[in-house]
């Protein structure tokens, strides 16, 4: 579908437009480097709102020629590159104007990634980006066609610093903890940041909408496209993981528990962690003998997703979980101001273990212990001095964040 008025794509808008702090790169990125832009992310976290953003901003600024399409359902011009083409040229205002073409849930594409590579290599001034939901077809199917032709973005649910920014309060501006803050934290706790949910005021209106995300999606949309022959599976291996959050993964007790085969386990993990509903965080581990080196740490990319497959949406129901959650969303933030793939846990045989390594372009690190409840705030953990001790080199800035400081992540 040619884009001539953003009025053509205002059914993208299903709520009000959230301030991303991806935007300002991601649309850097589209308007002004060649290269295929990727924008990956779990259903329903706003991608389709973060294209609806990009394409109003390239209306406004630039006389171009902009192609939508959601390839949930794939048109016929998708037959080969070369109908595609013809198709697109042929609906072109000026053949020498530049052209982006924007492909919605692209990994539904057969081929997607030896599709886009031939129109690249065309040279026909077409910039092209994509999205979608899971990085596994998505990435199986890109990564060797287009190797040094991408650039991936990452679109995680809302974090603490965005829900802030939403309700009006500036982590900058933050020098002590105040009421607000604290029900805005036990909120996300609770419902997490899919931003359907955050900008509903009814609890029970959040309660609905984030059980329907869970079951609609997880259940029966990862089971489809990942070819599970039920859903079984993927409930049995998604609530024990629920039930996990911040400890070792083991596959064994999985297998054991739900009486599944250890094929079955590493699918489901497979498919729960490329469809961006789990996190897998690898350790920091450079002693083999000393410490744990293999066995990743489990968390949710979204509290609020795993509480509705616990069906844990009552404040009552999370008391004795907050410690987890909140180690949980410490995560989910961290993640998003460095990378997916920065964070890493540190634990010793001898069970010593700080919560989080984050590994800096520089190629240093700094440490985080995140403490729902912290007491004693002048002495910092004995944990994190043993790290800083054992990799004194690496380690740059130690501290602890608790539910009184969460804001200064952003600092």
């Amino acid at each position: 579908m040619k884009i001539t008025s953003i009025n053509q794509i205002k059914d993208l808008i299903k709520y009000p437009l959230l301030s991303r702090k991806i935007h300002t790169n991601f649309y850097q990125h589209i308007s002004h480097e060649k290269e295929v832009t990727i924008l990956l992310g779990s259903r329903q976290i706003g991608k389709s709102q973060e294209i609806y953003k990009c394409i109003k901003d390239l209306i406004s600024q630039n006389p171009a020629d902009i192609f939508f399409y959601n390839l949930d359902n794939i048109p016929d011009e998708f037959d080969t590159p070369e109908v595609f083409l013809s198709t697109i040229t042929a609906q072109k205002t000026d053949l020498d104007r530049k052209t982006y073409i924007f492909l919605d849930e692209a990994q539904r594409l057969p081929n997607v990634g030896l599709f886009v590579k031939y129109l690249y290599d065309q040279n026909k001034n077409i910039k092209f980006i994509l999205t979608g939901s899971a990085s596994l077809d998505i990435k199986a199917k890109i990564k060797e066609p287009l190797t040094g032709r991408k650039k991936e973005f990452f679109l995680s649910p809302l974090t603490l610093n965005e829900i802030l920014n939403f309700r009006g309060i500036k982590s900058s501006q933050i020098t002590s903890n105040f009421p607000l803050l604290e029900k805005i934290l036990d909120e996300y706790l609770l419902f997490g940041g899919y931003p359907e949910v955050v900008i509903l005021e009814s609890k029970q209106k959040k309660t609905e909408k984030i059980s329907e995300i869970a079951n609609s999606y997880i259940v029966r949309d990862i089971s489809a496209f990942f070819d599970f022959s039920t859903t079984k599976t993927i409930q049995l291996v998604s609530r024990f993981l629920a039930e996990s959050i911040g400890n070792i993964l083991s596959k064994e007790s999985i297998s054991k528990i739900g009486d599944i085969t250890k094929y079955q386990t590493e699918k489901a993990l497979e498919a729960l962690e490329k469809s961006f509903i789990i996190k897998l965080l690898p350790p920091l581990a450079k002693k083999p003998s000393k410490e744990l080196i293999h066995r990743p740490k489990v968390f949710f990319q979204d509290t609020g997703i795993r509480n509705a497959i616990l069906g844990k949406l009552e404040p009552t129901l999370i008391t004795a979980d907050k410690g987890q959650l909140f180690e949980n969303a410490v995560a989910t933030e961290l993640m998003s101001i460095y990378g997916i793939d920065a964070l890493r846990f540190w634990r010793t045989t001898n069970q010593t273990e700080v919560d989080f390594v984050i590994i800096k372009s520089n190629g240093k690190a700094n440490a985080i212990e995140a403490k729902y409840q912290w007491a004693d705030k002048k002495t910092l953990p004995k944990n994190l001095q043993s790290l800083k001790r054992n990799y004194p080199d690496l380690i740059e800035e130690i501290e602890v964040i608790s539910k009184t400081n969460f804001w200064k992540l952003h600092e």
